[in-house]
């Protein structure tokens, strides 16, 4: 490691180097935080601040480097940068790679293997932040389990800054002008970047997380480190590490991030590097933090698939004992990847051409594994697909059947729970595909529904084209994913449906007035009330709400406004959520009819119970939809198949399937005339 200090010079830098031991200790506290957040380790929710420590640090370390190159030869040697970076970082980058997608493909079933090799075609060309930034982006992927290779978000930040902090170093240095000016320019940008993150933070949180435009400020504050080279006293280490570990026990998943909280950990990471050597340092050049610190980066690679793909092979979350014996055992892994093979790459002797082809060819091994696996599981999926494509589902309910409660079990039901029972054997082929579940889901046409980062959408009309009544249909993406049943009946009905959906803006969040939900259900309160329906229908998640009280409250709210404006109101109940994805569940060795269903747990039933009591005392109507999902299975049990006839019911643990939807058409139209007319 060495501490670069910038001479006033005009006409080039000249570095002042000391080997910085504690700056290993301070990598080796970083990773720790990462790993054993991930590791499930309860007082240390915000572990993950450790990433911003590294960018800190990256952006402290290259600097220097550069400078000293510059205040050596009198010019940034791009060529030399380039090779130094892939012979440092590419080696273990693709190892990591290479053997996750083999114990993917061994491992995983077919879905979460294809995804996960997938994957690692975008972290081969450090492209995962762009990747997984669009994943984040929508609602129901978010709902799947993580990749593999996720972490490699980070690598392509970093990979990212590389690319253009370099090149853009030689340019400013190579201006007399910019050249004096070269650490207000660094803080400019910094500047303009950490803004950018505390807007995005509060408008699209997923992209914030991921971008390089919004982490681009904490490498540029380790630059601007390196530049101007502080040296504050020892005391302030000590203040530095207070702010890392305190973002780490104080921050949590619901922390808004980066935003301004990222401002804690970054700038304790700042005050570690530029204090002068003290206690802190000594602490954190102490033997065991150098050890760590010099094997954090194989660690952190190895860390994150080896959690996730021991999750996803058992099928459940894992308990934190055996989290932290998995997180000893990627250790253990780091400290031979490191000894035999990351080391002795980094310390070979190669010439510059040799290794500029290591980018390419890296790329290229990682693809000459990736492209044979996802041959082979596309044909499988193939297969599947095709089974799937001859099923033709079995009628739920018959046109000419009279309307029945709708709290009643369907027949096709109750034979699946009666299958449940038994352990029946799963029926073969099931509709639609397994291998394309995820895909089976209603989208409004673009525009129609307010995405993530939008608090307004366009007043759509769907349903008859000469429709002369209005159905509103107001919601989260449980609206949405019954769309299917509600066109169909507009459509034979001679209804214009017109959506207000806000996917993620759940029952709970639309009384109140933060961003971005309470601005949209007032936004779409008064669009609605001057179209002046002749019936609402609202439809929202609360089955599966931890905080129920807050869901019962947010319908009766809506239903209050919405009977100021409806000439009919009717409140669509929230069946029992699945507690297992049904992928995984569907496609486990040894799966049946028992194993993949649900029980419905006490509090979902009071819940959806204590709306339809809301929706009662308010004289407005109430489906109860859980009759064509669940039945009574015993005296106290109340089991929710994930498979009806050969129609898999759900594509995650809380969403139906469109083709669930279309099935169900008939009973959705008795229940809802049933609530219209009575």
């Amino acid at each position: 490691m060495a501490e670069t200090v910038l001479e006033d010079s005009v006409e080039r830098p000249v570095p002042t180097l000391r080997h910085r031991d504690d700056l290993q200790g301070l990598r080796a506290l970083a990773v720790l935080l990462v790993a054993l957040d991930h590791g499930g380790v309860p007082f240390l929710q915000g572990g993950y601040v450790g990433v911003d420590v590294f960018f800190v640090l990256s952006g402290y370390l290259i600097t220097g480097l550069l400078l000293r190159q510059a205040g050596r030869d009198g010019r940034v040697r791009l060529t030399d940068f380039y090779v130094r970076r892939a012979r440092r970082i590419l080696p273990a980058a693709v190892l990591t790679l290479v053997v996750t997608d083999v114990a993917s493909l061994l491992l995983l079933n077919l879905v979460r293997a294809r995804e996960a090799v997938s994957d690692s075609v975008w972290a081969a060309f450090f492209m995962a932040n762009v990747h997984f930034a669009r994943e984040g982006s929508d609602y129901f992927s978010q709902l799947q389990p993580p990749s593999p290779v996720q972490h490699y978000w980070t690598l392509a930040v970093e990979e990212q800054f590389y690319l253009v902090w370099p090149v853009a170093l030689a340019g400013v240095l190579a201006v007399p002008l910019l050249r004096r000016r070269l650490l207000w320019i660094v803080l400019a940008a910094a500047g303009a970047s950490l803004a950018w993150s505390i807007h995005s933070t509060a408008t699209d949180a997923t992209y914030a997380y991921y971008s390089t435009a919004t982490r681009a400020w904490e490498l540029a504050l380790g630059a601007a480190l390196a530049i101007a080279a502080p040296r504050l006293r020892g005391a302030v280490a000590w203040l530095g590490l207070a702010c890392i570990c305190t973002a780490a026990v104080a921050f949590s998943s619901s922390t808004p991030f980066p935003g301004y909280a990222a401002l804690l950990p970054t700038i304790g990471a700042a005050l570690v590097i530029a204090a002068s050597p003290g206690r802190a340092s000594r602490l954190l050049s102490l033997a065991p933090f150098r050890f760590v610190g010099d094997r954090s980066y194989a660690f952190y690679l190895w860390h994150w698939p080896v959690l996730v793909i021991a999750a996803e092979y058992v099928g459940h979350d894992l308990s934190t004992v055996v989290r932290l014996g998995l997180l000893a055992g990627a250790f253990g892994l780091s400290i031979l990847s490191y000894a035999l093979y990351e080391n002795p790459i980094r310390q070979m002797r190669w010439r510059p051409q040799t290794g500029a082809l290591l980018w390419p060819a890296s790329a290229a091994v990682i693809l000459a594994v990736a492209v044979p696996i996802l041959v082979s599981l596309n044909a499988r999926a193939t297969r599947i697909s095709n089974a799937a494509a001859a099923v033709r589902p079995t009628e739920l309910v018959r046109e000419t059947t009279a309307a029945r409660s709708s709290w009643k079990p369907l027949p096709a039901v109750l034979d699946a729970v009666n299958a449940a029972k038994r352990g029946a054997a799963l029926p073969w082929p099931l509709t639609p595909a397994v291998t394309d579940l995820r895909n089976d889901l209603f989208a409004f046409p673009s525009g129609c529904s307010a995405r993530q980062d939008e608090t307004t959408s366009k007043i759509c009309r769907l349903g008859a084209a000469d429709a002369t009544k209005t159905l509103v249909v107001f919601g989260d993406s449980h609206a949405e994913m019954w769309m299917p049943p509600v066109l169909r009946m507009a459509k034979r009905d001679a209804w214009t449906v017109v959506p207000f959906v806000k996917v993620g803006c759940v029952s709970s969040s639309w009384t109140h007035k933060s961003w971005p939900c309470g601005i949209w259900y007032r936004w779409a309160i008064n669009r609605a009330a001057a179209l002046h329906p002749q019936a609402t229908l609202v439809v929202g998640s609360w089955a599966g709400s931890r905080t129920p009280v807050a869901a019962v409250k947010g319908v009766t709210g809506l239903i209050r406004d919405a009977r100021s404006f409806s000439a009919s109101t009717i409140v669509v109940g929230d069946s029992p959520h699945q507690h297992r994805n049904p992928v995984d569940c569907l496609l486990a060795a040894g799966a049946n009819m028992r194993t993949c269903s649900s029980k419905a747990t006490l509090v979902e039933q009071q819940t959806d119970a204590s709306v339809a009591a809301a929706a009662a005392k308010a004289h407005v109507g109430f489906m109860n939809v859980t009759g064509w999902f669940c039945a009574r299975a015993s005296s106290v049990a109340v089991l929710c198949p994930m498979v009806v006839n050969r129609t898999i019911g759900w594509i995650d643990q809380g969403h139906i399937s469109s083709t669930y939807g279309v099935e169900l058409s008939t009973p959705f139209r008795n229940a809802f005339r049933r609530e219209l007319f009575r």
